[in-house]
């Protein structure tokens, strides 16, 4: 097994997810109100955890997912409470787990063509923006 590498590149990876992280985990506290502590200790713990066993840095794409959900809806004023994005966040982590460790994941990202998921994340991203600059 390889050790882990700490240059530059290293570096850059593992700050480089932050700046889409910390606006959901900040509108989590601020309007969801979810304990600060649970949500950093979670992220921070997750992220060491998986950077150690990778050797590398790994963003948590799938909680930021639940987060915009929670925020844009606890916005709207619907019920989400903290405990529901606790729920969310395990069932996604188990999941994922499960997927990953029976190598479904790997089988499924084998049936969809790359240019397939260029194409949905390109269109996500243009639907965000156009929604952004929206009424």
């Amino acid at each position: 097994m390889t050790p882990n590498r700490f240059d530059r590149m290293e570096w850059a990876g593992a700050f480089g997810d932050l700046g889409t992280l910390i606006p959901f985990v900040v509108a989590c506290m601020a309007v969801v109100r979810v304990d600060p502590f649970g949500i950093l200790f979670s992220f921070g713990s997750a992220m060491v955890a998986c950077g150690l066993y990778y050797r590398t840095p790994f963003p948590a794409q799938p909680m930021k997912a639940i987060g915009a959900v929670a925020t844009t809806q606890a916005a709207q004023r619907a019920t989400i409470t903290s405990a529901a994005i606790y729920g969310a966040s395990l069932a996604t982590g188990v999941i994922w787990l499960a997927l990953g460790l029976t190598g479904t994941a790997k089988y499924i990202a084998g049936l969809v063509p790359r240019l397939v998921a260029v194409g949905i994340v390109l269109g996500l991203g243009m639907g965000f923006m156009l929604q952004a600059s929206g009424p």
